[in-house]
């Protein structure tokens, strides 16, 4: 099973990877800002993993004094979308759009509003949480299914 993790906050990442690979004996792969995501975007079309699990607040990119710019929809939108733009990317591409992403954030559901109910049939909204089971089941059966 292969599972890819876009997460900026390195002891989530960090704790993320190392709960699954226990619980799942998965392959984890990490990408760490949304700039990082739009570069690998190509690479995932290629070899696409089994499940994305998606933090919604997401750096543009770490900071640097080369630091490219950003989009004008990151300028609009801000962090607090950054999850949600990446997605939106993987649904407009046809070798993507059906990847099952797990939306793992600390915001409530009703954070989100609207955004969440427009999103397609393999998106999925999962609360973090300090017990990684209940990922770990939604990663299951996403992965039975598909």
């Amino acid at each position: 099973m292969k599972i890819l993790v876009v997460e900026d906050d390195h002891l989530q990442r960090d704790w993320i990877r190392q709960q699954l690979q226990q619980e799942l004996n998965a392959q984890i792969d990490v990408i760490k800002t949304e700039l990082d995501f739009r570069s690998r975007l190509e690479e995932i079309t290629k070899n696409p993993p089994d499940v994305i699990i998606m933090d919604i607040m997401l750096r543009w990119t770490d900071p640097n004094p080369a630091m490219e710019p950003q989009p004008e929809d990151v300028k609009m939108e801000g962090f607090f979308r950054a999850g949600l733009r990446c997605e939106k990317l993987l649904a407009s591409d046809e070798r993507t759009k059906n990847i099952p992403v797990i939306l793992y954030t600390v915001l409530a559901n009703s954070d989100l509003g609207d955004k969440i109910k427009k999103l397609g049939q393999n998106i999925f909204y999962v609360p973090k949480d300090s017990d990684i089971r209940p990922l770990a089941r939604w990663i299951r059966g996403l992965v039975r299914r598909h």
